[in-house]
């Protein structure tokens, strides 16, 4: 996956996230907010997506559209670049979809060129401008002893907890992280390919996800992440190649969804398998479990979609899986299956709030 560009959930949700379901065909126009906590135990990895966005800066129409620039007539942007933003499109073609700010004017952003034209940001297109989480700003200093603990030195042996982000540029399965985080005592957020280097503005992206680990030597922590519901359209690129592919992928959704309510399926973006036999198997989603304690765990249940038949597990057979849930505020696998060709497609999933 490109930008265009589990854990335990406490019962601890604003009342207004209470209201908050998965729908398949209409989308809200506000964003409520609330707040989720999740538990990170020692001795184990968690996979963490984060189920809520920052407040949006600014929600309206687009006037033109240039090229890479989308021009709003009468906006007001501050600077987005001195921390990363992204630009998601509300209705229109590309409803869903995220691009990366690379510049922008008192009423023009220049989106990032990542292969992706942004053809679906034409006239009158709502669209709202996002800050992304960042490492510094969902793991503050404060927070020490609280979500994280920190590390004594930079050397191996003191390091603490560990945040690792996976490796969306490559191709292949079961991918080793891209990079690896931890927080020096008092300081800032470091990598182990960076040395001293500060990446506190390290941006953690919407429609992946992140693995906490909490070494044997740290402590068990609580992230609780306060933002806004993206009740829109979420819509994510999923990337095929001639070999099976990972995807490592999240909604972004407060609440749990239901296989039959994902959105997979209807959006065209998961290859249905032919039958429930491993030859005849396809695409597969892969759900890890939060509850089992370790590191570098496999995924808990692997599910795939048999064309007129439904959802069905690796484990369970021919029984339909389809009002399975994946659980809030966890990340997921897209394993798409070998393809003549590389290419893309884009999974969009719906929510709605309930009266």
């Amino acid at each position: 996956m490109k930008h265009l560009r589990s854990s335990s959930i406490a019962a601890c949700a604003l009342t207004i996230l209470a209201a908050v379901t998965i729908n398949a065909q209409t989308t809200a126009t506000t964003d409520p907010v609330g707040f989720m906590t999740i538990d990170l135990p020692v001795g184990s990895d968690t996979i963490v997506a984060t189920p809520l966005t920052k407040a949006p800066v600014f929600q309206g129409a687009v006037s033109s559209l240039s090229g890479f620039t989308i021009t709003a007539t009468g906006a007001s942007f501050g600077s987005l670049t001195s921390t990363p933003h992204y630009v998601q499109a509300i209705t229109g073609s590309q409803a869903g979809i995220i691009f990366d700010v690379a510049s922008n004017t008192t009423d023009t952003i220049t989106i990032v060129n990542n292969g992706l034209s942004p053809t679906g940001l034409s006239n009158g297109v709502s669209f709202k401008v996002i800050p992304y989480w960042t490492l510094s700003q969902l793991f503050p200093s404060t927070d020490q002893g609280v979500s994280f603990t920190a590390s004594a030195s930079t050397t191996s042996p003191a390091r603490r907890t560990q945040i690792l982000t996976p490796n969306l540029t490559n191709t292949g399965i079961n991918r080793s992280a891209a990079a690896t985080y931890y927080f020096v005592t008092n300081t800032y957020w470091r990598s182990t390919a960076g040395g001293t280097n500060n990446f506190d503005g390290t941006p953690l992206l919407p429609d992946t996800y992140f693995i906490v680990r909490n070494t044997t030597n740290s402590a068990a922590g609580k992230l609780t992440v306060a933002g806004s519901v993206n009740t829109g359209t979420m819509t994510v690129q999923l990337d095929r190649a001639t070999n099976q592919n990972d995807n490592y992928v999240s909604l972004g959704r407060p609440v749990d969804i239901r296989l039959n309510d994902l959105g997979l399926i209807s959006s065209g973006a998961f290859q249905q398998s032919v039958s429930a036999t491993t030859p005849g198997r396809r695409d597969q989603l892969l759900v890890f479990s939060n509850s089992t304690i370790g590191f570098n765990k496999a995924a808990a249940v692997t599910y795939y979609y048999v064309t007129n038949s439904g959802w069905r597990s690796t484990a369970t057979g021919t029984n339909d899986m389809g009002s399975s849930v994946i659980p809030a505020a966890v990340g997921y696998v897209v394993r798409k299956a070998t393809n003549a060709t590389a290419g893309s497609e884009f999974w969009s999933n719906n929510m709605t709030v309930a009266p």
